[in-house]
Protein backbone atom coordinates (compact mmCIF):
# COMPACT_ATOMS: atom_id res chain seq x y z
CA UNK A 1 0.00 0.00 0.00
CA UNK A 2 2.45 2.14 0.91
CA UNK A 3 4.37 2.00 -2.71
CA UNK A 4 1.09 2.42 -3.97
CA UNK A 5 0.95 5.98 -2.57
CA UNK A 6 4.49 6.29 -3.43
CA UNK A 7 4.00 5.58 -7.08
CA UNK A 8 0.59 6.62 -7.59
CA UNK A 9 -1.21 9.62 -9.63
CA UNK A 10 -4.08 11.99 -9.80
CA UNK A 11 -5.06 10.76 -6.31
CA UNK A 12 -8.39 12.61 -5.56
CA UNK A 13 -9.65 12.98 -1.77
CA UNK A 14 -13.09 13.16 -1.07
CA UNK A 15 -14.83 14.18 2.24
CA UNK A 16 -18.29 13.31 3.69
CA UNK A 17 -19.37 17.08 1.43
CA UNK A 18 -18.39 15.63 -1.52
CA UNK A 19 -19.03 19.11 -3.07
CA UNK A 20 -15.56 19.53 -1.32
CA UNK A 21 -14.01 16.94 -3.27
CA UNK A 22 -10.38 18.37 -4.57
CA UNK A 23 -6.93 17.06 -5.81
CA UNK A 24 -4.52 15.62 -3.30
CA UNK A 25 -0.88 16.16 -3.74
CA UNK A 26 0.97 13.13 -1.79
CA UNK A 27 4.26 14.88 0.08
CA UNK A 28 5.25 12.35 2.08
CA UNK A 29 5.20 8.67 2.77
CA UNK A 30 5.61 6.95 5.97
CA UNK A 31 5.42 3.07 6.96
CA UNK A 32 1.73 4.43 8.71
CA UNK A 33 0.76 7.39 7.04
CA UNK A 34 1.72 9.68 4.47
CA UNK A 35 1.43 14.13 4.13
CA UNK A 36 -0.10 15.43 1.49
CA UNK A 37 -1.21 18.97 0.66
CA UNK A 38 -4.70 20.35 -1.05
CA UNK A 39 -3.32 22.91 -3.09
CA UNK A 40 -6.08 23.83 -5.10
CA UNK A 41 -8.78 24.37 -1.97
CA UNK A 42 -10.78 27.29 -0.99
CA UNK A 43 -11.04 28.38 3.11
CA UNK A 44 -15.09 27.22 2.96
CA UNK A 45 -14.20 24.14 1.24
CA UNK A 46 -11.31 23.51 3.54
CA UNK A 47 -13.56 23.36 6.66
CA UNK A 48 -15.02 19.52 5.66
CA UNK A 49 -11.91 18.21 6.15
CA UNK A 50 -11.48 17.49 10.27
CA UNK A 51 -9.16 15.55 12.12
CA UNK A 52 -10.19 12.20 12.71
CA UNK A 53 -12.79 12.40 9.48
CA UNK A 54 -13.13 10.04 7.08
CA UNK A 55 -12.31 10.51 3.48
CA UNK A 56 -12.29 8.35 0.26
CA UNK A 57 -8.94 8.30 -1.70
CA UNK A 58 -8.85 7.45 -5.65
CA UNK A 59 -6.12 7.65 -7.75
CA UNK A 60 -4.14 5.64 -10.69
CA UNK A 61 -1.33 3.38 -10.33
CA UNK A 62 0.11 0.15 -12.69
CA UNK A 63 -2.60 -2.07 -11.65
CA UNK A 64 -5.02 0.37 -12.26
CA UNK A 65 -7.78 2.65 -10.42
CA UNK A 66 -6.88 2.52 -6.78
CA UNK A 67 -9.91 2.79 -3.96
CA UNK A 68 -10.08 3.12 0.01
CA UNK A 69 -11.53 4.43 3.07
CA UNK A 70 -9.05 6.22 5.61
CA UNK A 71 -9.25 8.77 8.13
CA UNK A 72 -7.61 12.41 8.49
CA UNK A 73 -5.01 11.92 11.81
CA UNK A 74 -3.72 15.75 11.48
CA UNK A 75 -4.39 18.53 9.82
CA UNK A 76 -2.17 21.81 9.72
CA UNK A 77 -3.49 24.29 6.90
CA UNK A 78 -3.88 22.89 3.95
CA UNK A 79 -1.35 20.57 4.78
CA UNK A 80 -3.16 17.00 5.72
CA UNK A 81 -1.73 13.79 7.78
CA UNK A 82 -3.45 10.51 6.10
CA UNK A 83 -3.67 6.92 7.87
CA UNK A 84 -2.61 4.21 5.61
CA UNK A 85 -5.10 2.18 5.62
CA UNK A 86 -4.46 -2.04 5.68
CA UNK A 87 -6.67 -2.84 2.70
CA UNK A 88 -7.66 -1.03 -0.68
CA UNK A 89 -9.49 -1.90 -3.88
CA UNK A 90 -7.84 -2.18 -7.50
CA UNK A 91 -10.43 -1.62 -10.30
CA UNK A 92 -8.93 -2.38 -13.82
CA UNK A 93 -9.82 -0.35 -16.27
CA UNK A 94 -11.58 -3.17 -18.31
CA UNK A 95 -13.97 -3.90 -15.34
CA UNK A 96 -15.79 -0.49 -14.51
CA UNK A 97 -18.80 -1.06 -12.92
CA UNK A 98 -22.25 -0.14 -14.76
CA UNK A 99 -24.96 1.11 -12.68
CA UNK A 100 -27.94 2.70 -13.36
CA UNK A 101 -28.24 6.51 -14.21
CA UNK A 102 -30.92 9.30 -14.61
CA UNK A 103 -28.76 11.97 -14.44
CA UNK A 104 -28.27 14.97 -17.18
CA UNK A 105 -26.97 14.44 -20.41
CA UNK A 106 -26.64 17.07 -22.82
CA UNK A 107 -24.89 16.48 -26.68
CA UNK A 108 -23.12 19.88 -26.55
CA UNK A 109 -23.26 20.27 -30.49
CA UNK A 110 -26.66 18.93 -31.11
CA UNK A 111 -28.92 20.70 -28.88
CA UNK A 112 -32.21 19.47 -31.16
CA UNK A 113 -31.86 15.56 -29.79
CA UNK A 114 -33.65 14.55 -26.62
CA UNK A 115 -31.26 12.23 -24.69
CA UNK A 116 -32.54 9.81 -21.82
CA UNK A 117 -29.73 8.50 -19.65
CA UNK A 118 -30.04 4.77 -18.79
CA UNK A 119 -26.99 3.37 -17.36
CA UNK A 120 -23.28 4.88 -16.76
CA UNK A 121 -20.05 3.57 -15.97
CA UNK A 122 -16.32 5.15 -15.47
CA UNK A 123 -15.68 3.70 -18.74
CA UNK A 124 -18.86 4.85 -20.84
CA UNK A 125 -22.44 5.39 -21.24
CA UNK A 126 -25.72 4.26 -22.06
CA UNK A 127 -28.15 6.65 -23.89
CA UNK A 128 -31.93 6.92 -25.54
CA UNK A 129 -32.35 9.36 -28.16
CA UNK A 130 -34.70 10.20 -31.03
CA UNK A 131 -32.04 10.55 -33.55
CA UNK A 132 -29.38 7.67 -34.62
CA UNK A 133 -25.86 8.65 -33.49
CA UNK A 134 -23.02 7.62 -35.84
CA UNK A 135 -20.78 4.94 -34.81
CA UNK A 136 -17.51 5.92 -33.99
CA UNK A 137 -17.94 9.72 -34.25
CA UNK A 138 -17.04 11.82 -30.83
CA UNK A 139 -19.82 13.87 -29.62
CA UNK A 140 -18.79 16.85 -27.30
CA UNK A 141 -21.12 16.26 -23.79
CA UNK A 142 -21.76 17.66 -20.34
CA UNK A 143 -22.94 14.99 -18.06
CA UNK A 144 -24.36 15.92 -14.54
CA UNK A 145 -24.19 13.20 -12.13
CA UNK A 146 -27.44 13.27 -9.63
CA UNK A 147 -25.25 14.69 -6.86
CA UNK A 148 -24.91 17.55 -9.03
CA UNK A 149 -21.00 17.11 -10.05
CA UNK A 150 -20.35 17.89 -13.75
CA UNK A 151 -18.41 15.91 -16.56
CA UNK A 152 -16.84 17.04 -19.50
CA UNK A 153 -16.24 14.97 -22.19
CA UNK A 154 -16.61 13.11 -25.85
CA UNK A 155 -18.63 10.02 -26.32
CA UNK A 156 -18.11 7.77 -28.61
CA UNK A 157 -20.92 5.30 -30.12
CA UNK A 158 -19.98 1.87 -30.10
CA UNK A 159 -23.12 0.12 -30.67
CA UNK A 160 -26.80 2.23 -32.42
CA UNK A 161 -29.83 0.19 -32.37
CA UNK A 162 -33.52 1.26 -32.53
CA UNK A 163 -35.88 0.82 -30.16
CA UNK A 164 -39.59 -1.06 -29.63
CA UNK A 165 -41.14 1.35 -27.22
CA UNK A 166 -44.87 -0.13 -26.07
CA UNK A 167 -46.97 1.71 -26.71
CA UNK A 168 -44.88 3.10 -29.85
CA UNK A 169 -44.23 6.34 -29.73
CA UNK A 170 -44.89 8.89 -32.76
CA UNK A 171 -41.10 9.37 -33.24
CA UNK A 172 -38.27 6.52 -33.08
CA UNK A 173 -36.12 6.13 -30.55
CA UNK A 174 -32.54 4.98 -30.57
CA UNK A 175 -30.53 2.53 -28.02
CA UNK A 176 -26.74 4.22 -28.21
CA UNK A 177 -23.60 2.96 -26.05
CA UNK A 178 -20.49 4.81 -25.82
CA UNK A 179 -17.38 5.38 -25.05
CA UNK A 180 -16.09 8.60 -23.39
CA UNK A 181 -12.80 9.86 -25.16
CA UNK A 182 -10.56 12.67 -23.99
CA UNK A 183 -12.26 12.45 -20.34
CA UNK A 184 -9.66 13.73 -17.69
CA UNK A 185 -8.14 11.27 -15.41
CA UNK A 186 -9.96 12.89 -12.49
CA UNK A 187 -13.00 12.63 -14.03
CA UNK A 188 -13.11 9.62 -14.44
CA UNK A 189 -11.72 8.48 -10.61
CA UNK A 190 -15.03 10.37 -9.72
CA UNK A 191 -17.09 8.23 -12.05
CA UNK A 192 -15.31 5.57 -10.86
CA UNK A 193 -16.62 6.57 -6.96
CA UNK A 194 -20.24 7.52 -7.96
CA UNK A 195 -20.53 3.91 -9.54
CA UNK A 196 -19.33 2.63 -5.64
CA UNK A 197 -21.66 4.50 -3.97
CA UNK A 198 -24.30 3.38 -6.29
CA UNK A 199 -23.62 -0.25 -6.22
CA UNK A 200 -23.29 0.17 -2.09
CA UNK A 201 -26.73 1.83 -2.20
CA UNK A 202 -28.07 -0.49 -4.35
CA UNK A 203 -26.89 -3.37 -1.99
CA UNK A 204 -27.92 -1.67 1.03
CA UNK A 205 -31.42 -1.72 -0.09
CA UNK A 206 -31.62 -5.34 -0.68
Amino acid sequence: MKNIIENGKDFKIIPSNYQSATLLEVKKVKDDSFEAELSYISENELNDYEQKGEVEVFGSSEEGLVYFTTEILEKNGKILTIKIPQKHKSIQRREYSRVDFNGKVKLNDFKDIEVISKDISAGGIRILVDKPLEIGKEYASTIVLTNNMTINTTIQPIRVSEVDVKPSPKKELYMVSGRFKNIESIDRIALVQYSFKALMEAENKK
